[in-house]
């Protein structure tokens, strides 16, 4: 599998260049970018600061997998067409951002559900269908690809959900992203979810949390069998990427830490392994 890191946990700390710049100086060779400020912008239209980032990325010989809007600013399945105008138009932006970084993929979450009034979730995927697609087209439009993520707060958080949802619209050529964090936190089985969108999956997520709580805490700090989703990715014969997405205070220790700490459990990964691990 190919080892991978997750910039979110330097949003609130380092820019961007910082970040980068760390993760390529520790050995990772494959990230992925969250577009939240004042980490990275992805509403500012400036060619000259994408271009550093970029000039930045292909120094280090890294490859950009994908780049992330914060779920909590944007709703692609809101009941107000002025809430779903605006998210789509938030994707049309990072699109834009990712074919100037290079990037492969823009990261697309299903919006959010409404917890209280199950019944209304039905209503809500009549405004996430349409949105959805169009954040497809503009993408396209852009000459970059969609992956498609689950979410314990979307309208597609479980690994069925994706999978079905896929199947009806057709989507035969959209990748998932899989969190087992984000899955653990719904009541899935990692493992099994993972087992459900097989053939599917284009990157996995991997941070660890105790049961019944949505964390992206340090691996071996919580409940989620680590050595489950390694034999289930083996037996599909998965070899794409697998990226560390730790929240701490300390994020590339975290993510250097999390990197030893599977190896111990058994996973391989393609090339040399970050310093540290």
């Amino acid at each position: 599998m190919q080892l991978a890191a997750h910039t979110f946990g330097f949003v609130w700390q380092e820019e961007a260049e910082a970040a980068v710049a760390a993760l390529a100086g520790a050995g990772f060779r494959r990230i992925q970018l969250m577009a939240s400020p004042p980490h990275f912008d992805p509403w500012l239209d400036d060619e000259a600061r994408t271009a550093r980032l970029r000039r930045l990325v292909e120094d280090h010989a890294l490859e950009l997998l994908a780049v992330d809007l914060a779920s909590s600013d944007i709703n692609l399945a809101s009941a107000a067409p002025e809430v779903v105008a605006f998210s789509v138009e938030a994707y049309r932006r990072l699109a834009l951002r990712c074919a100037e970084l290079g990037a492969r993929h823009v990261c697309v979450g299903s919006g959010r559900r409404h917890a209280l009034l199950a019944r209304a979730n039905d209503r809500l995927m009549q405004s996430f269908r349409p949105a959805f697609r169009q954040v497809v087209e503009v993408a396209r439009r852009a000459g970059v690809g969609v992956i498609l993520e689950n979410h314990p707060q979307g309208l597609l958080d479980s690994a069925a959900t994706i999978a079905r949802f896929l199947d009806e619209e057709g989507y035969d050529d959209i990748a998932v992203i899989y969190d087992v964090a984000n899955g653990f936190a719904i009541g899935e089985d990692p493992a099994q979810g993972l087992r459900l969108l097989a053939g599917r999956i284009g990157i996995v997520h991997l941070s660890d949390s105790p049961a019944g709580q949505w964390r992206h805490d340090p691996i071996g700090s919580g409940a989620i069998d680590f050595s489950a989703i390694r034999l289930e990715l083996e037996r599909q014969g998965y070899a794409g990427p697998v990226a560390l997405e730790i929240l701490s205070e300390a994020p590339l220790a975290g993510l250097l830490d999390g990197v030893a700490r599977l190896v111990a459990q058994g996973w391989h990964f393609d090339g040399g392994l970050p310093k540290a691990a």
